[in-house]
C-alpha cells in the first residue's frame, strides 16, 4: 500500500480515516511524521514520504507529530 505515491497522497489530500494504520506519511522538510487522517497543512507531494510503520519513519530519523500521535494505537 505505501509504496502506492498517488493514492497514499490521494489519502492523505482527504484526510481519510480509513488509511490510518496501513502507512504514516513523512515530511522532509519538517522532519516529521503523521496519520493519513492528520489535519496539519497539506505538504507539497515532493517533500513526502510514506512508510508502512511508525517505527519505519522513527528508523528513517522522523519524529511523531504531537497534533496526531501516530506513534499511538490507530484510532486513537
Amino acid at each position: 500500500m505505501y509504496d502506492d505515491f498517488d493514492r497514499c497522497y490521494r489519502a492523505v489530500q482527504s484526510r481519510d480515516c480509513r488509511f490510518d494504520g496501513w502507512f504514516v506519511t513523512a515530511v522532509l522538510t519538517t522532519g516529521i511524521y503523521c496519520r493519513p487522517s492528520c489535519p496539519v497543512r497539506l505538504p507539497l507531494a515532493r517533500n513526502v514520504r510514506f512508510y508502512p510503520t511508525a517505527a519505519a519513519a522513527q528508523r528513517a530519523g522522523f519524529r511523531a507529530c504531537k497534533r496526531c500521535r501516530p506513534d499511538a494505537s490507530p484510532g486513537s
